[in-house]
C-alpha cells in the first residue's frame, strides 16, 4: 500500500527522514525480525494452502473464500514483504531501478486490498451461514464463490497496476514527486495525490471495515437471538427443567460468550493491523508529505501483519483445520498415514 513519507527530509526540516545511522548490529537485528515475519507469514498460509489439497473435507464453499485468502497472504509475504526489508535494513536505499520500484508498489496494493476484499467475502459467508440458514446452499453456490474470489483478485488490479504505471497517482504533484526523488533513482517512493488516497483507501479499507462491522454486528444479534429462542423452545416443552436446565443455560451462554469473543477478536486484529496505516495515509498528501518515516515504517508492517495472524485467526479457531495442521506438522505422512486414515482415526477420536 502506499506511504507518504519524504525519504530525502531530515529530522531537522520537520520531515522526519529514514533512520540512516542504523549500526550494523541494529540492521541485523531488524533484518532477522522482519525475515522471520516473512517466514511465518508465508508458512503458516502455505500450511493453510496444503491441508486445503490435502483433506477433501475442508473443500467447502466457505473454505474456499480461505484458501485463495491464504495465496494472497503468501505473496504478500513473497512479493511485498522482501522489498519492504531491504528498503529497512538499507536506509531506503534502492538500486534497483524505477520498473522494480513500480513492480513492488503494484503488488503491494494488489495483494494487500486482495487480501481485506477476501475478509469482506468471509464475513459476508458467515452472514448467509448464520442469519439465512436455509437458504444459504442457494446463495453461497460454486458460481457465486467464483465470482466473489475472481472479484477479489481483480478489483484491486485497478488501484494498483492501472494507475500506477500510468502515473495517475502523481497528477498534480509532479513537482513534488521530482524534489523528492533524485535523479539517479536511488529512492524508490510511492506518494500519492489527494483523490487516488482517499478513492483507493475507501476501496481498499473503509467501505470493507464498515461492511464487516455491520455484517459481524447483525451475525452476533441474530445468534444471541437463536440461543435464546431454542432455550424458550425447551422450556415450553419441558426439556429444560432442573440440572439439565442449569447445564444447557450455561452452555447456550458459553456458546454466545465465545461468538461475541471470536468476533471481537477478528474485527479487533483487523482493525489494530491496518487503521493506523489508512489514516496515516489520508494524512500524508493533506500535511504535504511529511508523515515521518517511523510512523511509514511500523503503519505499513502492522498492515503487512495482518497477512501473518490471518492463520492463526481464521484457521486456527477451526478445529477441522487444526486436525489437519496437525498431520502436517507432526509428519504422520511419513509415518505412513494417509490423509484419509488420520481422518477416520481424529473423528472416531471425538
Amino acid at each position: 500500500m502506499s506511504t507518504t513519507a519524504d525519504s530525502n527530509a531530515t529530522a531537522d526540516d520537520g520531515g522526519g527522514g529514514p533512520p540512516i545511522n542504523y549500526s550494523d548490529a541494529e540492521r541485523i537485528a531488524l533484518g532477522f525480525f522482519l525475515i522471520l515475519i516473512i517466514f511465518v507469514t508465508f508458512f503458516g498460509n502455505m500450511l493453510v494452502v496444503t491441508v486445503f489439497c490435502l483433506f477433501k473435507n475442508l473443500r467447502t464453499m466457505t473454505n474456499y473464500f480461505i484458501v485463495s485468502l491464504a495465496v494472497a497472504d503468501m505473496l504478500v509475504a513473497a512479493l511485498v514483504m522482501p522489498f519492504g526489508v531491504y528498503q529497512q535494513v538499507n536506509n531506503t536505499y534502492w538500486p534497483l531501478g524505477d520498473i522494480v520500484c513500480k513492480l513492488s508498489i503494484c503488488f503491494d496494493v494488489l495483494f494487500s486490498t486482495s487480501s481485506i476484499l477476501h475478509l469482506s467475502c468471509m464475513a459476508m459467508d458467515r452472514y448467509f451461514g448464520v442469519c439465512n440458514p436455509l437458504h444459504y446452499h442457494e446463495t453461497i453456490t460454486k458460481q457465486s464463490v467464483a465470482v466473489m474470489i475472481t472479484v477479489c483478485w481483480t478489483l484491486p488490479c485497478f488501484i494498483s497496476f492501472l494507475p500506477i504505471l500510468m502515473e495517475w497517482n502523481l497528477i498534480g504533484i509532479q513537482d513534488i514527486f521530482a524534489a523528492m526523488v533524485p535523479p539517479d533513482g536511488t529512492v524508490c517512493m510511492f506518494i500519492v495525490n489527494i483523490p487516488y488516497a482517499y478513492v483507493c483507501s475507501c476501496i481498499a479499507f473503509y467501505i470493507p471495515v464498515i461492511f464487516m462491522t455491520i455484517v459481524y454486528i447483525k451475525i452476533f444479534k441474530v445468534a444471541h437471538k437463536q440461543a435464546h429462542e431454542i432455550r424458550s423452545m425447551e422450556l415450553a416443552s419441558g426439556m429444560g427443567k432442573g440440572k439439565e436446565s442449569s447445564e444447557n443455560g450455561r452452555g447456550y451462554k458459553s456458546s454466545e460468550n465465545k461468538a461475541a469473543v471470536t468476533l471481537a477478536v477478528i474485527m479487533g486484529a483487523f482493525s489494530i493491523c491496518w487503521f493506523p496505516f489508512f489514516i496515516n495515509n489520508l494524512i500524508g498528501p493533506v500535511i504535504n508529505y511529511k508523515t515521518t518515516f517511523t510512523s511509514n515504517m511500523i503503519t505499513h508492517w502492522l498492515g503487512w501483519i495482518n497477512s501473518t495472524i490471518n492463520p492463526f485467526l481464521y484457521y486456527g479457531l477451526n478445529s477441522n483445520f487444526r486436525r489437519a495442521f496437525k498431520y502436517v506438522l507432526l509428519c504422520h505422512k511419513c509415518r505412513g498415514l494417509s490423509p484419509l486414515e488420520y481422518r477416520k482415526r481424529e473423528f472416531n477420536d471425538i
